[in-house]
């Protein structure tokens, strides 16, 4: 599985996501989905002449949090869905990552907009990780709580939901390495501001990566996993980061 190209990564697998279309306008909101105040959303209404109404970011879990809160809001090894599980000890190397068409970066949350904000802005990237045995399928599920002292755009979620169709195969280079990736919009539910997932595969693989990005204010929730199975099913990935959301409603 890959951890989200925007920090580091690994390549075990690929993932998925899209908007419009797929689930991302439609997010009641989370870090899937989305109140209106993107970059985008706001140029769109500038261009039309129109004023633009601030994002209301008044609910607990859209306030940017500490390392502490992040990391309690994560699942634990109880909340694996069966015995077998250990903590994931994955390693993951900084070394640039190169997409070809480029504007595919954006599918993985991996464009320059978003590595800008994440320098800026990002305070807090705590992450809990844990995998199965080669013997028990070798299967991985990571979840990511990430806070910034700015609101994340949603702008970013924009560009990833509006060319999930345009890269639908694109080639990913890391340290001389390259592999040609698939990446398929799958189906979410609204969650946080905005919600958005993908699904993700490279050539010469049986396993898949499935994301489910939660926007929530200053927050991005990301919760991804490895599995060999065809269909997706996002049951187990969307009560992680509801989990995840309502630990962090519970902060003071």
């Amino acid at each position: 599985m890959t951890r989200p190209a925007r920090r580091t990564t690994r390549l075990l697998a690929p993932a998925a996501a899209v908007v419009g279309a797929l689930g991302l306008v439609a997010c009641g909101g989370s870090d899937d989905p989305q109140p209106p105040t993107s970059s985008s959303a706001a140029s769109s209404s500038a261009q039309a002449g129109e004023e633009t109404t601030p994002e209301m970011l008044d609910k607990p879990e859209q306030q940017q949090v500490d390392a502490a809160t992040a990391k309690a809001a994560l699942p634990t090894i109880e909340d694996m869905p069966d015995d077998g599980w250990g903590i994931d000890i994955s390693t993951f190397s900084d070394e640039p990552i190169t997409f070809d068409p480029a504007v595919c970066a954006d599918v993985e949350l991996a464009s320059q907009e978003a590595r800008s904000f994440d320098d800026e802005h990002r305070k807090v990237d705590e992450a809990a990780r844990f995998s199965t045995p080669q013997s028990r399928g070798g299967l991985i599920t990571a979840t990511y709580v990430e806070s910034f002292d700015a609101p994340f755009p949603t702008s970013i979620l924009d560009a990833a939901g509006e060319h999930v169709t345009d890269c639908a195969t694109y080639t990913w280079t890391k340290s001389g390495s390259t592999s040609t990736r698939h990446v398929k919009a799958i189906s979410v539910p609204p969650l946080g501001d905005r919600s958005f997932g993908v699904r993700l595969w490279s050539d010469g693989t049986d396993s898949f990566t499935d994301r489910l990005y939660v926007r929530s204010g200053h927050n991005l929730i990301t919760v991804m996993t490895l599995s060999k199975e065809d269909t997706y099913d996002g049951e187990l990935m969307t009560k992680y980061a509801s989990d995840i959301l309502d630990k962090l409603k519970e902060t003071p």
